[in-house]
């Protein structure tokens, strides 16, 4: 039996040290292994900071697996044993998704859109056979302002879209508000 749980917020807002912590319980203080999917590639100094910090809050005995687009993988890699899967982020691994499937100058069409389904189906499939906890750390851009470009358009909806399909998915869902976890399905 698995049990999916949702963290969504804004930047900063406290929900990456909120599911690590739920990870730490679902673990059953290291009795289960956690596994640890890391979607964010290291760009520049400042995000290599950004991880750093990430890495420096975990202990040493979780399993870290750096997989920026196929999150399916990993879940179907482990069969009958139980784990605790804490995969941050999903903003991220849109944002990856979406220039796998797009060209260069940026632009959106059917197939990509298409290419882009699948694989967010790959990894909802994945995750019913996984026999422990998994706990997702998701990005909501949605109520800001409209991006000016048609790129920045294009994550919003995908990412939103995303977003509410694994929310609906989800046994519990958080939504990270100035540090505090507001509980907005499941059980608090």
């Amino acid at each position: 039996m698995n049990e999916i749980i949702m963290v969504v917020g804004g930047s900063s807002s406290g929900k990456s040290a909120f599911a690590e912590k739920i990870a730490r319980q679902a673990s059953k203080n290291g009795e289960i292994q956690v596994v640890y999917l890391a979607t964010g590639t290291i760009w520049d100094e400042e995000f290599a900071r950004r991880v750093q910090k990430h890495r420096q809050r975990r202990p040493s005995t979780w399993k870290t697996i750096e997989e920026p687009c196929d999150l399916h993988l990993p879940l179907q890699a482990v069969k009958k044993e139980a784990v605790v899967f804490l995969i941050d982020g999903i903003g991220t691994w849109v944002a990856n998704l979406m220039y796998r499937y797009q060209q260069h100058p940026f632009t959106w069409n059917e197939q990509a859109q298409r290419c882009f389904d699948e694989q967010r189906q790959r990894f909802i499939h994945s995750m019913e056979g996984v026999n422990g906890t998994i706990i997702l750390v998701a990005d909501e851009v949605g109520m800001g302002i409209v991006p000016a470009s048609p790129e920045g358009r294009v994550f919003r909806d995908l990412n939103g879209q995303t977003n509410q399909i694994l929310a609906e998915w989800a046994d519990r869902v958080y939504l990270f508000s100035c540090g505090i976890p507001l509980p907005i399905k499941g059980e608090a």
